[in-house]
């Protein structure tokens, strides 16, 4: 079972969770000037806007230093964020994915998808202290964490 494939057999409790279309992923890139790593599309392309609350009992239980994700978005979302809501508002220019239970948000840099890569460095983002910190290599490595639990 791939690393994907086990994250969501093993956290996604959506019933409704919508795959991304490439056309979705094409305006997306589009709209921001971007290239989005390889493994996050390959991710979204499948599994989609997953929904995965049950992350925050194991972390809390085991009392570990890691961010819970609970909800990853839709193409939508990105944008409507990116435009409008809190990495709109950012001094770092941060394209988010995905969402903490506290609302706080998972993102890549802009800087990281001027080119076409495999992967990209994963970035935290806390609103209720405004600041931007590295979590990850890359988005694989980041799945692969929540596995570990």
């Amino acid at each position: 079972m791939d690393i994907f494939n086990l994250f969501s057999s093993k956290f996604n409790k959506s019933d409704d969770a919508t795959p991304s279309t490439q056309s979705d992923i094409d305006l997306l890139e589009e709209e921001f000037q971007i290239n989005l790593p390889n493994d996050y599309k390959s991710f979204v392309l499948k599994y989609g806007n997953i929904w995965t609350p049950d992350i925050v009992d194991f972390i809390v239980d085991e009392d570990l230093d890691l961010n819970d994700v609970q909800q990853f978005w839709n193409t939508e979302c990105i944008v409507n964020d990116k435009k409008n809501e809190w990495t709109s508002q950012l001094s770092t220019d941060l394209i988010p994915f995905a969402s903490d239970c506290m609302g706080n948000i998972f993102a890549f840099s802009t800087k990281d998808l001027q080119q076409k890569s495999e992967t990209a460095v994963i970035y935290f983002f806390d609103h209720d202290f405004d600041t931007v910190v590295k979590i990850a290599d890359s988005f694989t490595d980041w799945i692969d964490r929540f596995n570990k639990l």
